[in-house]
């Protein structure tokens, strides 16, 4: 669907992004995350056509594809209601025709003569959400999506993505919320220093390491404390490369396991690791 070819750019002589190649496929959602200053933005925005690239090209399949953008602190136009600030929005889009759909399908029907910009951050992002995926995009940008939502707006939100992604929508995700986006997400790209230096399946970390989990009696505490595992509200947790061996070593140590759980690694642990020792992954 799009293809990133070894692009390029800097800035008064520093480089923001080097060498960046990639490939999203149709329906595929990514999470795009990085450093403070890792180039996302500038990545988003030359992807967007907002800036050129220095070097590198970009490939679509299909000849002008729409772009739709999920901002996380969207302005608003002032002295609009809901209704007015929509049918503006779609008639951008030939689209205006629509509005009475995009309101319902946003929960917002019964706010259409409110002010926009009295809207909660949870309300404002679910308006725009439909106002972005309405038009039929080919790829849909979204920063920090879920942000201000409660959570039964957080259960909508992901079954109207899952159905948007059905239709062939991807998508491109910027978030600090790793345990949501796990749940959305196929795929990450990792940014440092404008460096691509993860390009993994979020299927492929979680099998990387192996939380180990479960409860003892308290005189193991200090040995296990040793082995490196964590204690919780009485649980004895640890992170293992090899979740066999490791419980191997602790029925040799004659330790009794109780509600004993063997999940795979988060996403949060993974990209903490990222952020804490750098990455050569």
């Amino acid at each position: 669907m799009l293809m990133l070819n070894h692009i390029s750019k800097s800035f008064h002589g520093q480089s923001v992004l080097s060498d960046i190649t990639f490939q999203m496929s149709e329906g595929e959602s990514i999470l795009l995350l990085g450093t403070n200053g890792a180039g996302k933005s500038t990545l988003i925005k030359i992807i967007l056509r907002m800036l050129q690239q220095d070097a590198g090209g970009i490939q679509w399949t299909t000849n002008n594809p729409r772009i739709s953008y999920l901002p996380q602190s969207p302005s608003m136009i002032g002295n609009l209601t809901v209704r007015q600030f929509a049918s503006y929005v779609l008639s951008l889009h030939g689209r205006r025709f629509q509005v009475d759909t995009v309101l319902k399908d946003a929960g917002l029907d019964d706010k259409r003569k409110m002010l926009a910009e009295n809207l909660s951050a949870g309300q404002m992002k679910r308006l725009l959400f439909q106002l972005a995926v309405v038009t039929k995009p080919k790829l849909l940008f979204m920063d920090e999506p879920t942000a201000g939502m409660d959570l039964e707006a957080k259960r909508l939100f992901h079954k109207q993505l899952a159905a948007v992604r059905a239709d062939g929508v991807s998508i491109l995700i910027t978030t600090h919320i790793l345990s949501e986006a796990e749940e959305v997400a196929d795929r990450l790209l990792y940014l440092e220093d404008g460096v691509l230096t993860v390009d993994r399946s979020i299927d492929e970390i979680r099998q990387l390491r192996q939380s180990v989990c479960f409860r003892t009696d308290e005189k193991h505490q200090e040995l296990l404390l040793s082995m490196g595992y964590s204690l919780h509200e009485g649980l004895f947790r640890k992170l293992t490369d090899d979740a066999d061996q490791e419980l191997q070593l602790l029925i040799q140590k004659s330790i009794q396991l109780k509600q004993l759980e063997i999940k795979g690694d988060t996403l949060e642990n993974y990209v903490e690791g990222l952020s804490r020792k750098g990455v050569g992954l």
